[in-house]
């Protein structure tokens, strides 16, 4: 994250990110359960008062950051789906590499905020499998994927990924490559 401007009088959009920061840092280094409002705004220099005007309640804050991390990952398929020329395939990788990414760039956070404290809802979740679907059944109609129920394949594909982006051997290793060619063998991608 770029580095942030400091002073009393900030817009709003860079006030609610400072506080989302000082969310995010407080749960790496301290952990939910020390996770107070009164904390958050000594670490983002703010008053308390302040981190209520964007955020009614602790379980606000924590929605609003995993909502973010949703974002991250689907965003920039969602594009993808707007791009003329490229094929389902390469749709697919860029949905990967997206997901990928995402997890592994920010894999304590994201361990924190979807495996230690789970989600309210299965909204996020659902627009991710909901996007999923949307490719695999293009690719499908396109000739491109040799795929009967987009569905249980979405399904199937969503936990699919999860594996190799906490439990690579070698943390450093980019196993996008390896995710990808698991995605296109499931769904039969024609060279």
């Amino acid at each position: 994250m770029p580095a942030q401007p400091t002073g009393r009088f900030q817009p709003p959009d860079v006030r609610r990110r400072q506080i989302l920061d000082a969310v995010a840092a407080h749960l790496l280094e301290d952990g939910y359960e020390a996770l107070t409002i009164s904390k958050v705004a000594a670490r983002a220099g703010v008053a308390k008062g302040t981190v209520y005007l964007y955020f009614a309640s602790k379980q606000e804050l924590l929605a609003a950051l995993q909502a973010e991390m949703w974002d991250l990952m689907l965003e920039a398929p969602a594009a993808l789906l707007e791009r003329p020329g490229l094929s389902w395939a390469e749709r697919l990788d860029g949905l990967v590499a997206a997901w990928v990414s995402a997890e592994r760039e920010h894999q304590e956070l994201y361990h924190r905020l979807f495996h230690e404290l789970g989600t309210a809802g299965e909204e996020p979740m659902d627009r991710a499998r909901d996007l999923l679907v949307t490719i695999l059944a293009g690719g499908h109609e396109a000739g491109e994927f040799d795929v009967a129920d987009p569905g249980l394949t979405a399904d199937f594909l969503t936990h699919a990924y999860a594996g190799p982006c906490h439990h690579a051997p070698d943390a450093g290793a980019d196993v996008t490559a390896a995710v990808q060619t698991l995605f296109r063998r499931v769904v039969a991608a024609r060279a």
